[in-house]
């Protein structure tokens, strides 16, 4: 009878808790007795406190009840790692209520059904509901922001329900706008519909949402036009990219970029985006999945040009978007490789937790051009923070923090989630959402796809 009072009595807390960060009526709210790994060197990890005030992080430290004052919403931490929200560098969205469909393609194949066989049929309504489920789906995995890599902008239509996707599921996102494959719709003319979708959703910076153009190859068209409009521009890279060099000698590689896969990229390529300071993501499951070219990422690569890479996971038409799975797989092909070169004489080094965890933060929000925002729980920056317990069965007696996330959390783990100090994700249930509702409509959008491009799902 005891131990179920106190637990009556927990659940009674949680609740009022819950209740009062759904309506935070501007309280701050004080995060008390957590684990906190800040990522940020000056500040340092903890067990201690976060307060969040308007939005931010205004202070890390221990026993912050003082400063927080008699009016804060206390959340007991103490069960709990506190954390950055993580960050997917790229994850192609739209593509959220196809979750399984190109399992065992290789990469020609999967560009043939998605793109040669699905894309085409996409309504405006089947943008907005892929990148709502999307959305939340990484929400719940802990994910706080999302580089959405949208190559499918058929209209000005199409691409205001992909954003209004994003605005719906309130997750922090970099919409990246780019037209069909298909090549239907010219170049130029979807350069003028982003002029008008930066009009209708993007004339303010104080937002959640920020746009950018995506590049499937590096072009001098794009680059230059982005360079001219004060755009970001996230391209996918690899070897068979071979104007690098030209367009570098343009003057058009700048900061301002973002590089998705960099499969064996030759090394003055590596150099021209490490002195450019762009940016670099690996899909460490993504590139082995589709048979692009390497086991494992080129992590070394881009660490010895000076990047933190970014970690993606790319689309879930193959696996679930899932950033904890995507840092475990990266940490287990790496030390075989690692291994192996150490074997062959060779002078190799292994990737630690914390560095893995840094490039599912710090090396996201660096990809997202939002270092200034986000990554790190350093005050100033919005709160964007994630808590995972460590008090389940598979995080419980872990002897180090950044080991229980990188080598033993998984999503169902994440307990509470917030993006610029609104609370999303509560004690592990999302809020603000009907779930039902949600999935009834992405899948009644899957079956209208299929049924158009006419396939059959197969159960088994």
């Amino acid at each position: 009878m005891t131990v179920s009072h106190t637990q009556d009595s927990v659940d009674q807390r949680d609740a009022e808790v819950g209740a009062a960060l759904r309506a935070p009526a501007g309280r701050p709210i004080l995060l008390t007795g957590g684990t906190v790994l800040t990522l940020d060197p000056a500040v340092g990890n903890l067990l201690g406190d976060v307060l969040i005030d308007d939005g931010r992080i205004a202070a890390v430290g221990v026993d912050l009840k003082a400063q927080a004052g008699e009016h804060a919403i206390v959340v007991d931490a103490r069960h709990a790692i506190v954390m950055p929200g993580l960050i997917d560098s790229h994850l192609h969205a739209w593509l959220g209520q196809l979750r399984g469909i190109s399992q065992g393609l290789d990469f020609p194949g999967y560009m043939q059904l998605v793109h040669g066989e699905v894309a085409a049929h996409y309504r405006p309504e089947d943008m907005y509901t892929g990148n709502l489920i999307a959305a939340l789906v990484a929400l719940d995995a802990g994910v706080t922001t999302i580089l959405d890599n949208s190559h499918n902008a058929r209209s000005l239509d199409h691409m205001s329900a992909a954003v209004q996707g994003l605005a719906d599921a309130k997750i922090r996102a970099v919409h990246a706008t780019a037209p069909p494959v298909d090549g239907s719709v010219p170049v130029p003319d979807w350069l003028n519909t982003v002029e008008r979708l930066r009009e209708r959703y993007f004339s303010s910076e104080d937002q959640l949402l920020t746009v950018r153009l995506m590049d499937l190859a590096p072009t001098e068209q794009v680059w230059r036009y982005a360079r001219d409009h004060d755009l970001w521009v996230t391209t996918e890279m690899g070897a068979h990219v071979t104007n690098l060099g030209d367009l570098a000698d343009a003057g058009l590689l700048t900061e301002k970029h973002t590089f998705n896969h960099c499969v064996a990229l030759p090394e003055n390529d590596w150099k021209r985006i490490g002195d450019a300071g762009a940016a670099v993501n690996l899909c460490t499951r993504s590139d082995t999945h589709f048979g692009l070219g390497q086991v494992v990422p080129p992590v070394d690569q881009a660490l010895d040009a000076g990047i933190t890479p970014g970690l993606s996971t790319d689309n879930e038409t193959t696996y679930l978007s899932d950033m904890l799975a995507e840092m475990q797989h990266l940490v287990t092909v790496h030390r075989g490789y690692t291994f192996g070169r150490v074997a062959a004489g060779e002078q190799a080094v292994q990737l630690t937790p914390r560095q893995v965890l840094e490039f599912g933060t710090l090396g996201g929000a660096a990809n997202c051009g939002l270092s200034h925002l986000t990554g790190s729980l350093t005050p100033g920056k919005q709160a964007d923070v994630v808590l995972l317990r460590k008090t389940d069965v598979n995080t419980s007696l872990a002897t180090n923090a950044f080991t229980t996330v990188v080598g033993f959390a998984n999503r169902s783990n994440i307990d509470t989630v917030f993006v610029a100090g609104r609370i999303r994700k509560w004690r592990g249930r999302l809020v603000g959402h009907d779930l039902s509702s949600v999935l009834k409509e992405a899948a009644a959008s899957r079956t209208y796809l299929m049924e158009r491009a006419g396939l059959m799902a197969d159960r088994f």
